[in-house]
């Protein structure tokens, strides 16, 4: 239950984190200038190397076969959210659950895990460098806190968590809310097909024992479990996703 106030916690900041990856993704410079490497093999249960976290409860990251449309006016579906691309981006091959962002496992150190996605997703948007840890993201674990951006997908990395100690890694990430029209990197999900967008029946379909809160201050919130957690945009049965968070954030 500690685990679950601190995350409630950490929910609630979820708006100011927001905010924090729009301006940052306007004024910050991308952290890195190498041209972005070929994209690698996305879907396998293979952790980055360097990982010292254990895989959790979370089935084996699985990533549904992309179908490619018969003619040019096809539409492609993810998760009832529609593209009018024939071919889906690389960020949709990208599951995502309670300990990882694709191939990216929580514990495992920060340049890894930055190389692993700007080898998919492009250069960061911004990149907030080594800053003390009562920070714009909030009150951050340890003793220094980073948060990295791309779109509408933060990174945060910090040197203690629930998850290591001692060393800088990465502890905690947040996709969504879509600042756009759609969110970006468009179409990453979960093991069983969850995305922002996603109608609130879709969610419990997939996740019987999900809970839903509808008094939290940042608004309704749900959670699959301790550490897999997310918003919705109402409390209503018309609702959708509106964001997912993985790993134990920061608290107000």
């Amino acid at each position: 239950m500690r685990a679950l106030r601190w995350q409630t916690l950490g929910m609630r900041s979820r708006l100011a984190l927001s905010v924090v990856a729009a301006a940052l993704a306007v004024s910050a410079v991308a952290c890195s200038n190498s041209p972005a490497k070929a994209n690698p093999t996305v879907g396998t249960s293979k952790p980055i190397a360097g990982s010292s976290v254990p895989q959790s409860s979370v089935a084996p990251t699985t990533v549904r076969p992309t179908t490619a449309a018969s003619t040019s006016t096809t539409t492609t579906t993810l998760a009832e959210e529609t593209t009018t691309s024939t071919t889906l981006p690389e960020s949709a091959k990208i599951v995502i659950g309670a300990d990882r962002v694709g191939d990216a496992l929580l514990g495992t150190d920060p340049d890894s895990v930055i190389t692993y996605l700007t080898s998919i997703l492009g250069k960061p948007t911004a990149d907030s460098g080594w800053a003390d840890p009562n920070s714009a993201f909030g009150v951050c674990p340890g003793t220094e806190v980073r948060g990295v951006v791309w779109g509408d997908l933060t990174l945060l990395f910090s040197d203690e968590s629930n998850v290591a100690a001692g060393r800088r890694h990465f502890f905690y990430y947040s996709y969504g809310p879509a600042f756009g029209a759609q969110v970006n990197p468009f179409g990453m999900h979960t093991e069983a097909g969850i995305t922002v967008g996603s109608p609130l029946k879709q969610l419990k379909a997939a996740y019987p024992s999900v809970v839903v809160y509808t008094d939290e201050p940042a608004g309704v919130t749900f959670s699959i479990d301790d550490t897999f957690t997310g918003s919705l945009s109402g409390p209503g049965a018309n609702a959708v996703v509106t964001n997912i968070n993985g790993g134990v954030g920061c608290g107000e």
